[in-house]
């Protein structure tokens, strides 16, 4: 089946590209809005950071160029692998689960680099400000980015594929990938239960919160999907482990979260 997809890929005009990433990218974004909606509706009781105001105009605007910006990289994908400089395979199976855990810590490791950086005071005025301008998240800050940001993670992403072949389906495995840690460390609620959140593998894997401890405090917890390079490089909140193991965690500092 996977062989039948990369043959039908092939033979795509880039205008049929161009259109299917858009749409691909749109329904990402649907998606998001609609899978976060209805999780900060069933655990709006687990709010960890205060409740967002209405979304503004910017907000709708950088969603938007977001979209069309991530629709060019997946363009500029499918133009490297057509002229050889990324390389898919049809390997699926435990193959495939292991290049989706392999790619997966490597991109982890160079988003974590790469959050340091833009937190640095000339690269975070530049550009990474405009995220932190909405300290409240909701499931559309996921996409509220500055162009520099949308283009350097894509950027860095398509970089990663030229150096090593991957299946596709451990390529199409870590866009879902992304988009799930994305949307969850964007609720503003914890939908775990706190006898979920105390299991060990949650000391590694970061759980929702992590993402919005960051939010309401930008300095510590600068991982995406782990914690590991966080806790190497003394980046993770001191308090992170007692509040993800407590009843109600609140992350904000004292401001109200109901």
């Amino acid at each position: 089946m996977t062989d039948g997809l990369l043959t039908w890929a092939a033979r795509l005009a880039p205008g049929e590209v161009v259109a299917g990433a858009l749409a691909v990218n749109l329904g990402l974004l649907v998606l998001a809005l609609a899978a976060g909606g209805l999780l900060v509706r069933r655990y709006g009781e687990r709010r960890v950071t205060p409740p967002p105001p209405p979304p503004d105009r910017r907000e709708l605007l950088l969603s938007a160029t977001a979209v069309l910006l991530n629709s060019a990289v997946g363009v500029a994908g499918w133009a490297l692998w057509k002229a050889g400089w990324i390389r898919l395979t049809a390997d699926t199976g435990l193959r495939a689960v292991a290049e989706l855990l392999v790619f997966t810590l490597v991109m982890d490791g160079l988003m974590y680099g790469g959050h340091w950086a833009a937190h640095r005071r000339r690269l975070y005025r530049l550009a990474h400000e405009m995220h932190h301008r909405y300290p409240d998240p909701r499931p559309a800050t996921l996409f509220v980015l500055h162009p520099l940001e949308v283009a350097g993670f894509g950027g860095a992403w398509l970089a990663v594929l030229g150096l090593h072949e991957i299946s596709a389906a451990a390529l199409a495995g870590y866009v879902g990938v992304n988009l799930v840690f994305g949307l969850l460390g964007h609720l503003g609620v914890e939908p775990f239960p706190a006898r979920v959140r105390r299991w060990v593998v949650f000391r590694w894997v970061a759980l929702p919160m992590f993402h919005a401890g960051h939010h309401a405090d930008p300095a510590v917890n600068l991982g995406f999907y782990t914690t590991v390079w966080d806790r190497l490089f003394g980046t993770v909140d001191p308090a992170y482990d007692t509040l993800r193991a407590a009843e109600r965690p609140v992350l904000a500092g004292g401001r109200p979260v109901a």
